[in-house]
């Protein structure tokens, strides 16, 4: 179910419904103390097709990017995390004073963020 952020409707309207971000990856993360910070994730559609390789061609592909401000409480750990960063899960709670992201590890980057304020933008595409 989607979140109840600004720009979630876009996303549902993109993917037909809200993405599980499973092997999904952060493509970018920027923290930006006093403004926006940014976190730019590749989703996409698992398809019904496969290439001659054997592969899933994914469907609906779109990066993404998660803007927020207001940055309460921030842990992230990871390893490569400059080599690739795959999720398991990424979600959005709300809580009293804000949100609490969670990036659920699959290799690399993970962790959890308590913001103010969260939006998302669709960026369709790779």
């Amino acid at each position: 179910m989607a979140p109840a952020i600004l720009g979630a409707d876009a996303v549902v309207a993109w993917f037909g419904h809200w993405p599980s971000f499973h092997d999904a990856e952060v493509l970018a993360l920027h923290i930006n103390r006093g403004g926006l910070s940014v976190i730019r994730i590749h989703t996409w559609n698992p398809g019904t097709k496969v290439d001659r390789m054997g592969r899933i061609v994914h469907e609906r592909e779109a990066i993404l990017a998660f803007e927020f401000a207001g940055i309460r409480s921030l842990r992230l750990q990871g390893e490569d995390a400059d080599t690739q960063n795959v999720l398991q899960g990424f979600s959005i709670e709300p809580t009293d004073d804000g949100y609490r992201v969670r990036l659920a590890p699959g290799y690399g980057l993970a962790g959890e963020l308590t913001v103010e304020q969260i939006a998302v933008h669709v960026e369709p595409g790779h």
